[in-house]
C-alpha cells in the first residue's frame, strides 16, 4: 500500500513504465507480448537513464 503523501508525488518515468509493464505482464492470457514488453522495457532503461543522467 502507498500512503497518501506518496501518492501525491507524480510518477517518474521509469516508475510509469514499470506500471505499464505490471500491467501487461498481469494482461497476458496465455500468450506472451513479447513486442510490447520490449518497447515497454526500452521505454524503462530510457526513463532510468535520463533520471540517472539528471541525478549526476
Amino acid at each position: 500500500m502507498s500512503s497518501p503523501s506518496a501518492s501525491a508525488i507524480p510518477a517518474s518515468g521509469a516508475v510509469a513504465a514499470n506500471e505499464r509493464i505490471r500491467a501487461l505482464v498481469d494482461a497476458a492470457d496465455g500468450t506472451w507480448p513479447s513486442e510490447a514488453y520490449e518497447v515497454l522495457l526500452l521505454e524503462w532503461a530510457a526513463a532510468l537513464h535520463d533520471e540517472v543522467d539528471q541525478a549526476a
